[in-house]
């Protein structure tokens, strides 16, 4: 039977003009999972032809040749009566200097259009090394950043049109689930989505490697491996890793909390390798670390520590593993500790 939802009731429903009836059939509609890909298509092509805000850069260039003629007007009409040799030079240091202010008000404009899409459609909650931070979505859904990580999403119609947020780093989410049964998608740079409706999970997207947890409800995610897109169901006790072209291996764990201990400044490891661990320093931390001897990086520590912060952690791993850091600024040696 071919379906009563076509791509001009879903641009109504997206604009505001759909009845309520027209609403529910598209919200039972999406959540089929062959209608998902397609409503997502349609959203897509809807944001890009019906934008917030957009910077009128014509007009301002406009505004800018205007402004500058009142500028060479006023001069006009004000002459300078002293001798010939400082007309030329007051005349030139004038335009010189107006010339400057006409150039930086066209600089700013054009740097204000160029950033206009982060600047006016996206707001964006970020992380420094060492810190993390809790936030409140506009849907009431809470978001842990961790350290060195950044989350944007839409300041405009998220719990309206979509609930899509876009990660870098790493975050642990508890998604509040809407009346309307609106999928909630975290994006990243990794080519991977997750895909929720009410749920708790976290995500780890870096450069080497990414990870996704679920602690409770459902969630789906979407994998591009090359050419091809990968779906792969997710349930409770569930952890799914990708390396760095995106192969998944999927393993159960029996501590969902664990992976994000981090929220307490705690750090649990079960046969973590010293390299790990430096990679940690590095991500979180800003640190770059390097070992006096490469057949330490095999070393494995294992247990839960407390660490506020680079230093700390340091420590903790010296003590267990018999190591000694050496930190200047934002580089480290380790090296086996001395008898």
């Amino acid at each position: 039977m071919k379906s009563t939802i076509t791509k001009e009731l879903v641009v109504d429903y997206l604009s505001g003009k759909a009845s309520a009836l027209q609403k529910q059939l598209i919200d039972e509609w999406v959540l089929v999972e062959e209608n998902e890909e397609q409503f997502y298509a349609w959203l897509e092509e809807y944001e890009v032809t019906h934008p917030e805000y957009s910077a009128n850069v014509e007009g301002a260039i406009t505004n800018y040749h205007r402004f500058v003629e009142q500028i060479d007007a006023k001069d006009v009409a004000q002459p300078v009566t002293i001798s010939t040799k400082k007309i030329d030079r007051v005349s030139y240091t004038t335009n010189w200097f107006h010339w400057s202010i006409a150039a930086s008000f066209l600089l700013f404009i054009l740097t204000i259009g160029y950033l206009k899409k982060e600047a006016w459609y996206y707001q964006t909650y970020s992380t420094a090394f060492g810190e993390t931070k809790s936030v409140t979505l506009p849907d009431g859904s809470q978001v842990t950043l961790n350290a060195n990580s950044s989350l944007r999403l839409p300041r405009w119609g998220f719990t309206k049109i979509n609930r899509q947020v876009f990660l870098l780093g790493e975050a642990s989410f508890s998604v509040k689930h809407t009346a309307t049964h609106q999928p909630f998608v975290v994006q990243t740079n990794r080519k991977f989505n997750v895909v929720v409706l009410g749920t708790e999970f976290s995500v780890f997207a870096r450069e080497r490697k990414a990870k996704i947890v679920l602690s409770k409800g459902k969630v789906q995610l979407t994998i591009q491996v090359g050419p091809v897109i990968q779906k792969m169901m997710m349930k409770p006790g569930d952890l799914i890793t990708l390396d760095s072209q995106n192969h998944a291996q999927l393993t159960t764990t029996a501590q969902p909390e664990m992976h994000t201990a981090w929220r307490g400044h705690r750090y649990t490891f079960d046969g973590t390798t010293l390299q790990e661990i430096i990679y940690l320093l590095a991500e979180n931390y800003g640190i770059t670390a390097q070992v006096a001897d490469k057949s330490l990086l095999s070393l494995t520590l294992s247990g839960s520590f407390t660490a506020d912060n680079a230093d700390q952690l340091a420590e903790v791993v010296d003590d267990v593993l018999g190591l000694q850091s050496t930190r200047q600024d934002n580089r480290m040696v380790i090296s086996q500790r001395k008898p």
